[in-house]
């Protein structure tokens, strides 16, 4: 490592402009259009650019330690593999067979390595232990020149309500018709959780009690989401401020208060939001055990707040079971000082994370869900085999037959028209077997297809270019929404309870908000796009997570947790929703800044230079 060291720093010049020829000859194939296009080879913008990049690349070889140069070589290759696969879809619409193929799959990131790896050391090598505020205790009580938190939660509130008058009494769509029927009923099914459809249901009757109409009742739900989120998100800003600079805290305050997705589903009735919220103050719960798990572990406030905070996620989705268990099991990585208390405290959440939704189901005697969920993926990859695969009429038949002979509906980011409008579901709980037993007949039969159904399915995640995301929720004729903002009002709600009168008291922000949410107009703005795409977000969670294992913080990694946790349940899920990866794209900024600012755990990360100053 040594003499690579040092040849590297020999001859950084040579190895710079040797980084940029090969990225110039790999980037056609990270980009979604014609590799065959000489734009990135010949094109004068393009040399201008590489050379550009190829000054800060002689910098970091130069200067950066080789520990740092691994570490942005290591993100940048898983970076540019799933780049290029993701371009590989998106100008083929499949991975292209054959060993060469394989070969330039592998071998393209690999040439982007060198270049992407030493701009990415930037982010391992700086740091800011200068700019973070020093730790006292006198500071943990009440940090001097401080941001209140009534000032946050006020902030966070009337930007929300801006979007309540826009879209005044709130948004009410996805899975709102459902639960408001089963609680109008009586009659619930565990497929949505029963505590958020007694929720919904509870603040209609209270609206419309107190006001006389639905649409008082349809305010209070927004109302009462508005007030939560905003303080949830005050709490996690007040945190955020105690650790990081101010004008770090102002940028994550001004993304949470002003990104349009905020405020769209803060009045929006899916239950995504309160789960989001709780995801965040989930994390820096984390974060505090990591800094002092003896303090955590001997607060019962503290540990009260953790199980309640894990329950109330549990309650609110089903998978949920992704964020609280690795986030026990960062509690017990974490708390090994205080082994007891750290095994009581998980052993409490998991009983109560477990045992209380299912009560709640028992005592409304809710009917158990269609696991049609589960089978998200395998439905997309049999519907591809029989919509690309090259298999006889027989065959298409046969796996046609469970799927009431619409696999033509098959869409590569959206699972539902496969797994729950067309899905024979009554065969599939008289005949498991024999559903399965096709399953992996094709499977052996056709692995690329299935790869590139699973992949194709869960794009929005893993592509760094992709724009799924805002073109999956779409009618037959390809409306493409990023977010819905039409109310679905179910019959019965009217019929009991009287109609809806939705109204606009702020037509400008709703016209902004409206283009965002079904035109997507953000994505023809450079930069700014990125904010809006889930995948951005991951490779934000993946740069800070590498990050903490670089600073020797590998128990402030493990904070990390529970985001991972549902980055990997939404892998599986029927497609990569916004409201989906809500969690996701709340909860990184802020484990992004902390992450950022952490201070060494050894001395021996810090770079030669640090080192000689020393």
């Amino acid at each position: 490592m040594t003499f690579l060291r040092s040849l590297l720093q020999k001859h950084s010049v040579l190895a710079a402009i040797a980084a940029a020829l090969l990225a110039a000859f790999a980037a056609p194939y990270l980009i979604p259009a014609d590799p065959d296009s000489a734009v990135f080879r010949s094109g004068m913008l393009s040399a201008l650019l590489l050379l550009a990049a190829a000054f800060p690349v002689r910098t970091a070889l130069e200067r950066h330690s080789m520990r740092s140069l691994l570490y942005g070589c290591g993100f940048a290759l898983v970076f540019a593999f799933f780049l290029g696969i993701g371009s590989e879809l998106s100008h083929y619409e499949q991975l292209l067979p054959g060993m060469g193929s394989l070969i330039r799959r592998f071998a393209v990131p690999v040439m982007a390595v060198p270049l992407l790896g030493a701009l990415c050391s930037f982010a391992f090598e700086a740091r800011t232990d200068d700019l973070s505020p020093a730790r006292t205790p006198a500071m943990e009580a009440a940090p001097p020149r401080s941001i209140p938190f009534a000032a946050f939660l006020l902030l966070f509130a009337v930007c929300y309500g801006a979007a309540l008058l826009a879209f005044f009494p709130g948004i009410l769509n996805y899975d709102f018709e459902f639960e408001i029927s089963q609680y109008i009923r009586g009659s619930y099914e565990a497929q949505h959780p029963v505590f958020h459809s007694l929720l919904t249901g509870f603040l209609y009757s209270l609206g419309r009690t107190l006001f006389g109409s639905s649409t008082a009742g349809a305010a209070a739900y927004s109302v009462f989401q508005i007030l939560a989120l905003s303080a949830m998100y005050a709490c996690v800003c007040r945190f955020l401020q105690r650790r990081v600079p101010l004008p770090v805290t102002l940028a994550v305050t001004a993304c949470f208060a002003l990104l349009p997705f905020h405020g769209i589903l803060s009045i929006s009735t899916v239950k995504d939001s309160l789960f989001a919220g709780l995801c965040v103050l989930l994390c820096i719960q984390l974060w505090a055990l990591a800094e002092d798990a003896e303090a955590f572990l001997s607060s019962k406030r503290r540990a009260c707040a953790f199980l309640l905070t894990c329950l109330l996620m549990a309650l609110l989705r089903h998978n949920g079971l992704f964020a609280y268990v690795p986030a026990c099991l960062a509690l017990l990585a974490a708390g090994r000082a205080r082994r007891k208390q750290a095994l009581l405290l998980c052993a409490a959440t998991l009983v109560a994370c477990l045992g209380i939704p299912r009560g709640l189901e028992t005592l409304v005697q809710a009917s158990p869900g269609p696991a049609t969920e589960l089978l998200s993926v395998p439905c997309q990859q049999l519907a591809r085999t029989a919509e690309r695969a090259d298999i006889s009429e027989e065959e298409y038949l046969e796996i046609n037959d469970w799927f009431s002979y619409a696999t033509y509906r098959y869409r590569p980011h959206d699972a539902d028209p496969c797994k729950s409008a067309n899905f024979n579901y009554e065969r599939y709980v008289r005949e498991p077997e024999a559903f399965w037993a096709l399953y992996r007949q094709y499977a052996v039969r056709y692995p690329r297809i299935y790869i590139e159904a699973f992949l194709e399915n869960c794009a929005g995640l893993w592509n760094p270019d992709d724009t799924s995301h805002a073109h999956s929720l779409s009618s037959e004729q390809w409306d493409y929404v990023y977010l819905k903002s039409e109310n679905i009002i179910p019959d019965n709600l009217t019929q009991t309870w009287g109609g809806i009168e939705a109204t606009s008291c702020f037509p400008a922000y709703r016209d902004l908000l409206f283009s965002v949410a079904h035109h997507a107009r953000h994505e023809k703005i450079p930069f700014l796009s990125l904010l809006f795409r889930p995948s951005f977000y991951v490779y934000l969670l993946l740069l800070s997570t590498l990050r903490l294992f670089h600073q020797g913080q590998k128990r402030r990694a493990i904070s990390l947790l529970p985001i991972w946790g549902i980055f990997l349940s939404l892998l599986f899920s029927a497609c990569i929703l916004i409201r989906y990866a809500y969690p996701i794209m709340s909860a990184v900024p802020v484990m992004f800044a902390l992450a950022f600012f952490a201070k060494p755990a050894h001395p021996q990360n810090r770079s030669p230079k640090e080192a000689t100053s020393a």
